[in-house]
C-alpha cells in the first residue's frame, strides 16, 4: 500500500513491526530528482563536499535560501560527523528554510575524509534537508538509506553506477529487494 502525503511518498513493506503495525519505509527513488544526482563529485575535502552537495540540492529543487541550508548542515555536522562508515555519509539537517524533505545524491570515486568513526573515506553521499516542524519524513528517509546501505551488494552497486539513469534503476531494484 502506498500513502501520498504533502511531504513524501511512503510505502508499507508488508512486514509487521513489533507493535503489530505494518512497517512504513520511505522509498528514496521517487524522492530524488534526476537533477539532484551527481555521479562525479569534484570535492576533495569535507567542507568543500558539503558546499558542493548543498549547491546540488538547492539547484535541483530551486531552493532559495542556500546560506541558511548550508549553515544548518554545518551546524548539524559540528555536533557529530554524518560520516557513517561503510563508505557512506549522510549530511542532513532540519531548517525553517524548507517546507518539506529534499534529498540529493553525490558519488565521489576518490572518496572524501568525512571523519567517520572507522576513519574510512566516504564515497556515497545522501544529503537531506527537511522542515524543522516535520520529523516523520526525515527519520523515515534516514531509515530507508540505512536499510539499503547495510547491504554490501547495494554499496558496491552504487559505486558501479556510471550515470543517473543507471543509478535510479539500481536504487529502484535495491528498494524492491531490501525495503
Amino acid at each position: 500500500m502506498t500513502f501520498l502525503t504533502p511531504l513524501a511518498t511512503f510505502t508499507t513493506s508488508g512486514e509487521e513491526a513489533p507493535d503489530g503495525n505494518q512497517k512504513v519505509v520511505m522509498k528514496l527513488s521517487p524522492e530524488i530528482k534526476k537533477s539532484a544526482i551527481l555521479m562525479e563529485m569534484k570535492s576533495t575535502g569535507k567542507a568543500e563536499a558539503i558546499e558542493e552537495l548543498v549547491d546540488l540540492l538547492c539547484s535541483a529543487y530551486r531552493l532559495k535560501d542556500r546560506d541558511t541550508i548550508l549553515e544548518a548542515i554545518r551546524n548539524r555536522e559540528a555536533k557529530a560527523s554524518t560520516g557513517i562508515g561503510m563508505g557512506l555519509a549522510v549530511p542532513h539537517a532540519k531548517t525553517s528554510a524548507v517546507d518539506r524533505l529534499y534529498v540529493a545524491f553525490g558519488l565521489s570515486r576518490e572518496g572524501i575524509d568525512f571523519e567517520s568513526a572507522e576513519g574510512e573515506r566516504s564515497h556515497l553521499f545522501f544529503i537531506m534537508v527537511s522542515a524543522k516542524d516535520r520529523t516523520g519524513p526525515h527519520i523515515q528517509a534516514l531509515a530507508g538509506i540505512s536499510r539499503l546501505i547495510k547491504h554490501e551488494e547495494v554499496r558496491t552497486g552504487l559505486m558501479a553506477c556510471r550515470d543517473v539513469k543507471g543509478f535510479l534503476s539500481f536504487v529502484e531494484s535495491a528498494e524492491k529487494k531490501y525495503l
